[in-house]
């Protein structure tokens, strides 16, 4: 599980979680060292899975010991290590998101309840404003939002990233995070796979000078891999290996970085 993958899934959950199920990826300790993710105290309850009916059971603190009640078998002690909580920093994660699209009218608190604001960039048919909600998967989240949005200024464009769920917003274009952004392990900082305005259906501002040398090259191996099948489904692992291709085919041309790759899978 890469790094934006893991803090979607925590993301996912609204609250705080176990650190024991995710400390072993090495995604979540590239996250705790950038600040994304924290952990904070001890969750709030786990599954009693020693009786014979599992259930879930709320975590107490009594005579110096952590632990639990069963119905079964009584206060069931647990050590604190068992229990630390992780939850995500969404304050960091939205600084960082913002930072990485160079954007202008940023907010560094929740417009309302859960829905960020990212900032606003530019584009040929005006200001895009970005917004981030944790899920959009219930009538709940679309009606959070849509309030959200009813105290902030309009806009001709308007996009929200989301961790997890495809329910759309009226008026308002809707991403998954893992489909926008990836995170690199050197820095720490995000990167941004896609360009937004297109996600909008937004003018897009043509940049001048001649194109890269691998452009053409590149696209036509990342379509020939998709038309002949030998595409990989994961997007890290076909960026992979169409490289390692590219690099192969075309031994005199610089080739492109791997998130570069990325992104023109993810615009094919």
């Amino acid at each position: 599980m890469d790094a934006i993958a893991l803090f979607c899934a925590l993301a996912a959950q609204r609250g705080k979680v176990s650190a024991r199920h995710y400390s072993n990826y090495a995604a979540y300790g590239h996250l705790i060292t950038a600040g994304l993710v924290t952990e904070t105290g001890v969750v709030e309850s786990v599954l009693c899975d020693e009786c014979d009916q599992p259930h879930d059971a709320q975590v107490v603190y009594e005579n110096g010991q952590y632990g639990y009640y069963c119905p079964d078998l009584g206060f069931m002690p647990m050590d604190r290590s068992g229990l630390t909580a992780a939850k995500p920093d969404f304050a960091k994660f939205v600084a960082a998101l913002a930072k990485a699209l160079n954007c202008q009218r940023r907010k560094t608190s929740p417009v309302l309840g859960e829905t960020w604001r990212i900032g606003a960039i530019d584009t040929h048919g005006g200001d895009l404003v970005i917004y981030m909600h944790p899920t959009l998967q219930h009538a709940q989240d679309i009606e959070a939002v849509a309030t959200a949005l009813g105290k902030e200024m309009n806009t001709r464009f308007c996009l929200i990233l989301t961790a997890c769920g495809a329910l759309s917003v009226e008026g308002v274009k809707t991403a998954l995070l893992t489909d926008v952004v990836t995170f690199d392990v050197v820095s720490g900082d995000l990167n941004v796979l896609v360009d937004l305005p297109v996600i909008v259906d937004a003018p897009v501002k043509r940049k001048g000078g001649r194109p890269s040398n691998f452009q053409t090259p590149l696209h036509e191996l990342i379509l020939e891999r998709q038309n002949s099948g030998a595409a990989l489904s994961g997007r890290n692992a076909e960026a992979k290996a169409v490289l390692a291709e590219f690099i192969e085919k075309y031994p005199n041309i610089h080739p492109p970085s791997h998130p570069t790759v990325k992104r023109y899978i993810t615009n094919i």
